[in-house]
Parts: structure tokens; C-alpha cells; sequence
């Protein structure tokens, strides 16, 4: 199965609003000072706030730094 992307949200939580997505080897900008968050509903998931696209939440397992 081809890579879908992921999910911008609300907040940090698979269940907060979706506002937008990023597709398969998009690119995100996060925000500066960025720190991990805890999943708001107990999941074992992190979290990261960006600001580009769109500003909201991403899942943070599936990120890699770019050059």
C-alpha cells in the first residue's frame, strides 16, 4: 500500500478536528522551539505543532529531519 500522508489536527489528539493534511514526503515547517507533546488522550503517541502548512498538530512518529 502506497503512503497516504498524515493528518494535520486540531491538537494533539487522533481524535481533534482534522484542518489539513501533508502528503507522502511533504514538507512541514515546525514551530520554533519545538517540543514533543503527550497524545491529550493517553495514547502512546508524541506530537509536534507546525506552522506550515497549515498551523496545527502532526503525529511526530513519522517525521524525518531534511538537509
Amino acid at each position: 500500500m502506497a503512503p497516504k500522508g498524515l493528518a494535520i489536527r486540531a491538537d494533539a489528539s487522533k481524535t481533534s478536528a482534522v484542518k489539513g493534511g501533508v502528503p507522502a514526503n511533504g514538507k512541514v515547517t515546525l514551530v520554533p522551539n519545538f517540543q514533543l507533546i503527550k497524545d491529550k488522550n493517553g495514547e502512546d503517541r508524541n506530537w509536534v505543532e507546525i506552522s506550515e502548512p497549515v498551523p496545527g498538530f502532526i503525529s511526530a512518529g513519522n517525521l524525518i529531519m531534511c538537509k
